[in-house]
């Protein structure tokens, strides 16, 4: 899915776009966040409509300090970081 969405949006960070800035695509970033209830639904984790793609300065930034991000392990087990 992070291929799919990665060329979708061309490589380009789609917030820079916005402002008129072509930046290079790092990350796909949820627009609904992942919390531990959500993480492994596919029409949330996996919805290309629910995935956008950034560069780290933006993703960092509508991420914000204090917003836990969650992963799953090689076990399929949530985690916090």
């Amino acid at each position: 899915m992070r291929d799919y969405v990665m060329k979708r949006d061309q490589w380009l960070c789609q917030d820079c776009l916005a402002k008129g800035k072509q930046t290079p695509a790092e990350e796909v970033h949820h627009i609904t966040p992942l919390n531990p209830q959500n993480i492994m639904d596919p029409s949330v984790a996996l919805n290309e409509n629910n995935l956008v793609a950034l560069c780290r300065e933006c993703h960092k930034a509508r991420h914000g300090a204090k917003q836990k991000r969650y992963t799953v392990d090689e076990f399929g087990h949530v985690t916090g970081r």
